[in-house]
């Protein structure tokens, strides 16, 4: 029987210990590490050979990367992410960079991943927060293998990316009223409209003329309004593909909507619906003021905007919307389909706010 030809070479150092070398376009490459043994060394080239051959192998100099750069890199391969995506990113990414800024991405291991988490965890940051940094680190690694220069993701720690459900605050219909006369006139549909459509704040101040058709009461989500630092307001695309939608207002949502449009809206196709005191675009940072303002006037402290959307999706729940049609109505990603638009049919979504204005009117009605 003829003797099977030995994968690469082994070479014994001054030491004692033992270097594996391969060829490789033409050069010879050593392992990256010596053995104590030669049949360690063997070992080491067998397992090379074989992952070369089922196409499994990475070559560890290509590794060699630090993750700062990395990191920088895999930002700005990402064109498309919305303005407040990407702030949200970056201060995250802040966090892992504090840990991995310097190490090499072929020297990231699992016990340097527990350490780090650990650290984090121990950091006094929501732990809801912690979860979000880690999915970024992993998500960030994960693309490392896609791209050949990591073998596997050494993120693996059970449940740290899961997020606990936070309860937060049920709002009646007396108090979101309550809201809304409390802000400034200028604002008062905003509120309303934030309670009643469950738009998300950036895709409200987002919303132009075009967006929306009183008759129909209809309003059409295709973009998102954000902030930019050094850039100030820039319109980008909405969370996700499923917040791309058309939603059906209740009546009474329309007829504040009308008259805001009416009171405050500039003319043309492309005026925003909901802009400052002043008539510029309409940023989170400027509206703060006067929402705790409204708030506190109305003994509502712990009160955020988003409490509003939150309100909607109860209020559609309550008045018989289906699981798939809140999903829609609310803009949420389906976990299961790539499709780029999941909504309900605009039929029954007007069914479903027709069915939110009777029980506003139960609600709001004077009680004898």
């Amino acid at each position: 029987m003829t003797k099977r030809r030995q994968y690469g070479s082994i070479r014994k150092l001054p030491s004692g210990r033992y270097q594996a070398r391969r060829w490789q376009l033409g050069e010879q490459v050593g392992a990256p590490d010596t053995f104590a043994t030669k049949a360690e060394a063997h070992a080491w080239l067998s397992a090379v050979e074989t992952d070369i051959e089922r196409g499994d192998y990475v070559d560890p100099a290509l590794g060699d990367v630090k993750f700062g750069v990395y990191a920088t890199r895999w930002m700005d391969e990402r064109a498309g992410l919305r303005p407040h995506t990407r702030e949200t990113y970056q201060s995250q990414l802040r966090s892992i960079l504090d840990g991995f800024e310097h190490v090499p991405l072929n020297r990231i291991d699992g016990s340097a991943v527990r350490s780090w988490h650990a650290a984090l965890s121990r950091s006094g940051r929501h732990p809801n927060t912690v979860a979000k940094i880690y999915r970024l680190f992993r998500t960030m690694l994960s693309t490392a293998v896609d791209d050949g220069l990591l073998r596997a993701n050494p993120c693996r720690l059970r449940g740290a990316a899961a997020e606990s459900i936070v309860e937060r605050p049920n709002l009646s219909t007396t108090q979101v009223a309550q809201l809304a006369d409390a802000i400034p006139p200028r604002f008062h549909a905003l509120v309303w409209t934030a309670a009643l459509s469950g738009l998300r704040f950036g895709e409200l101040t987002g919303l132009a003329r075009r967006h929306v058709d009183i008759e129909g009461r209809t309003l059409t989500v295709q973009g998102a309004l954000g902030f930019v630092k050094g850039t100030g307001a820039v319109l980008g695309p909405p969370k996700t593909t499923a917040s791309y939608r058309k939603v059906v207002l209740p009546a009474v949502g329309a007829a504040y909507l009308r008259d805001h449009i009416e009171r405050f809206v500039e003319p043309g196709p492309d005026a925003f619906i909901f802009t400052s005191l002043t008539g510029k675009p309409l940023l989170n940072q400027y509206f703060g003021s006067f929402w705790r303002t409204a708030r506190s006037s109305v003994g509502l402290d712990e009160i955020r905007f988003h409490d509003l959307r939150h309100f909607a999706g109860t209020m559609a729940a309550t008045s018989g919307a289906s699981f798939k049609e809140i999903k829609a109505r609310m803009g949420h990603a389906s976990n299961d389909s790539a499709v780029r638009y999941l909504k309900a049919g605009e039929g029954r979504d007007r069914e479903v706010a027709d069915a939110i204005d009777r029980r506003l009117a139960h609600d709001l009605s004077p009680r004898t």
